[in-house]
């Protein structure tokens, strides 16, 4: 199969590297934050978690320059959230889209 632009690298994770359908709105949802982002003065990275039946259980943009919070990644937010609201069942069928690739700080947590 040619690559396309629906091709990404492949993260080692089982189903990872291909974007189909169901997940553009989810990515869009993650560029509409980051525009977002830099409208108010932060880095463009915004995120989305997505529940195992594909509902947004929750949403985030950076804010690390207009809180002065180096941690202020949307995905650190995103496993802040999911640690405080989530089952360990539900988060490990959870998934995070976001508009960039994570940060290393952001793919620890």
């Amino acid at each position: 199969m040619a690559p396309n632009d629906h091709d990404l690298p492949d993260s080692g994770t089982p189903g990872a590297g291909t974007v189909g359908e169901a997940e553009l709105p989810y990515l869009r949802r993650c560029v509409e934050l980051a525009a977002e982002a830099v409208e108010a003065g932060d880095w463009p990275f915004g995120s989305v978690l997505v529940d195992a039946d594909g509902k947004i259980l929750a949403e985030e943009r950076n804010r690390e320059s207009t809180t002065g919070d180096p941690t202020a990644h949307p995905e650190f937010e995103l496993a802040r959230w999911a640690a405080a609201h989530l089952s360990p069942e539900a988060r490990a069928t959870a998934t995070v889209y976001t508009s960039g690739e994570h940060c290393p700080m952001c793919a620890a947590a």
